[in-house]
């Protein structure tokens, strides 16, 4: 009987330990589900920026434009390209440039 209450407060030490075990296993394995969540969200939104990147290398082929524009538009207009006016050409008063404000 010299050891009851040793042994007593013993038994609830490791009862106390197991308690707060249990619930800090409780939140780890909330933070672990939200994390799951968080990486999926992630891998979809990389999956979309890819997907993004090649759209936006098939929008700059200049042919993928032409044969996109002939599925919409019967007849294909054959523009030729645009002069490209630089900063110096700008500045040059002998060519007669006008600005135009274009509304898409």
């Amino acid at each position: 009987m010299k050891y009851t209450k040793l042994i007593i407060t013993f038994v609830f030490i490791n009862l106390l330990l197991v308690f707060s075990m249990i619930f800090v296993a409780n939140k780890t394995r909330d933070t672990e589900k939200s994390n799951n969540k968080l990486k999926l969200k992630i891998s979809k939104i990389s999956e979309n920026l890819q997907i993004n990147k090649i759209e936006l290398a098939t929008h700059k082929n200049n042919s993928y434009l032409k044969e996109l524009y002939t599925l919409y538009y019967f007849e294909t207009k054959n523009n030729s390209v645009s002069e490209i006016v630089k900063i110096d050409d700008f500045l040059k008063q002998d060519k007669n440039i006008k600005l135009i404000n274009s509304n898409n």
